[in-house]
């Protein structure tokens, strides 16, 4: 019962640290995008995507708490069967161990199941910068008369889902006809209305999305 107990309390503690090292791999960049589109944003989101170099050491200790509480499993299912009681069932234990898991591996793909895929990125990148030389007559008729076209160099970007948290605060200013981001180049392309925002607001919207930006080019 003891040997029993001890092993589902470390696959317990492994699960709970590969559930914890999961979330810090995906601070950088798909928890400032779930905040960023509850309205939620501040200077000290820069705080979580500042974790982003170090991404890899939380995808490491998720993988190895996975691996853990797997092998605590196994060795579980290699002993005979008693009649001790047990605060969980065998099957309620492999299902909660199979829900974490799936759970982790979602955190931690999760940037690259936000973002677009390569090929849509490329296209992306290429619309965008081509989009600067058209002129305003191409442009949808629902934009304003007196709208105004800027490229943002955006800084931090580091995966595939920054670009979506970046458009999605720009996309939230008052007065943003358009805003479309890239990782490469790393820039967004924002149609707006003078008349209703301004450059510096567009620049603080990514600011506080975690993602410095600086004007490039107007027109």
């Amino acid at each position: 019962m003891s040997t029993q107990n001890s092993s589902n309390k470390g696959t317990n503690w492994s699960m709970g640290a590969a559930l914890g090292a999961a979330v810090a791999a995906s601070a950088c960049c798909t928890i400032p995008l779930v905040l960023v589109s509850l309205g939620i944003g501040g200077v000290w989101i820069g705080g979580l995507t500042a974790l982003a170099p170090y991404r890899w050491i939380f995808v490491s200790l998720a993988v190895g708490g996975l691996g853990y509480a797997g092998y605590n499993e196994w060795q579980m299912s290699r002993q005979p069967d008693c009649d001790c009681e047990t605060i969980v069932s065998s099957t309620t234990r492999r299902l909660l161990l199979g829900a974490g898991t799936l759970a982790v591996m979602a955190l931690v793909v999760s940037p690259w199941l936000i973002g677009p895929s390569p090929r849509a990125a490329t296209q992306q990148a290429r619309t965008g910068a081509g989009s600067t030389t058209q002129p305003a007559a191409s442009q949808s008729s629902t934009a304003p008369a007196s709208f105004q076209q800027v490229v943002l160099t955006v800084e931090g970007m580091t995966c595939a889902a920054c670009p979506q948290t970046v458009q999605t605060a720009l996309r939230d200013v008052d007065g943003v006809y358009e805003a479309e981001a890239t990782l490469e180049p790393p820039e967004a392309v924002v149609r707006f209305d003078p008349d209703r925002t301004s450059i510096e607001a567009l620049t603080q919207a990514t600011e506080h999305a975690g993602f410095p930006s600086a004007s490039k080019s107007a027109s």
